[in-house]
């Protein structure tokens, strides 16, 4: 779906459409079908979000669904959208711009976490719902004391937003592949000092050698902002944009 979307679309996503006024008030609307479908890809992922089972869950027919979401595309929109949520106040000084997206970052590091599907749905427009506007625009704000022109910050608002999803993308890959586990990684390292030739491969076999693999700390059951890998290519590039 591109960002030129039809109305309706538009006002399922920002929720302007009321209920109707004649006969009863409706037992089903947009906001409780698309929470109930983020509950179910928090739970069982997003394969479970069938249209059939949505409607299951709901104790409603399939059909139903569509008086509430124009197709399944649709509710992948607005489930994107809701998950995300609002983004939490900041707590830096409003001057230091760094410690600002650094919060920034690290707090939609932790949405990514509680939402491990969303790594995977990839966005189907720039941000256009309310919540994925509200993050826009508090990342826009911590701007503010820097000298760059509007589309500087954009480009710095969307360059940390893809460091963020994809460091979420690797960690869901990575869990899904039984290797985020020091014991893991260990195993790849042995894996490559058999495989590779020093010779062809000299700088990968000093980093081998270096006994790194197996050290570094796991992200599992953790905070996944405060992983010192995440952290530090962050901090990377907030130099570059210092």
């Amino acid at each position: 779906m591109s960002a030129d979307r039809h109305p309706a679309d538009l006002a399922r996503l920002w929720r302007t459409t009321g209920p109707s006024r004649l006969g009863r008030p409706a037992e089903l609307d947009t906001e409780r079908v698309v929470r109930t479908a983020v509950e179910l890809a928090d739970r069982d992922g997003l394969d479970a979000v069938a249209l059939a089972k949505l409607a299951t869950s709901l104790g409603v027919t399939t059909m139903a669904l569509y008086r509430h979401i124009g197709s399944k595309d649709e509710l992948l929109v607005l489930m994107q959208d809701l998950a995300i949520g609002l983004p939490p106040k900041p707590t830096a000084d409003p001057d230091d711009f760094r410690a600002g997206l650094r919060q920034w970052a690290s707090a939609m590091r932790r949405m990514y976490a509680a939402h491990p599907w969303l790594a995977d749905v990839t966005p189907a427009s720039p941000p256009l719902g309310p919540y994925s506007v509200a993050w826009m625009n508090q990342g826009l704000a911590l701007l503010r004391p820097t000298k760059l022109d509007w589309g500087e910050k954009l480009a710095v608002i969307g360059l940390l937003g893809g460091y963020v999803r994809q460091s979420a993308q690797l960690a869901v890959g990575f869990a899904q592949a039984g290797v985020d586990t020091p014991e893991a990684e260990a195993q790849y390292g042995r894996s490559l000092a058999e495989l590779i030739d020093p010779e062809n491969y000299p700088e990968v076999a000093a980093l081998v050698a270096s006994g790194v693999f197996g050290t570094m700390p796991s992200s599992t059951g953790g905070d996944p902002a405060v992983v010192p890998e995440f952290l530090y290519s962050l901090d990377v590039i907030l130099d570059g944009i210092g």
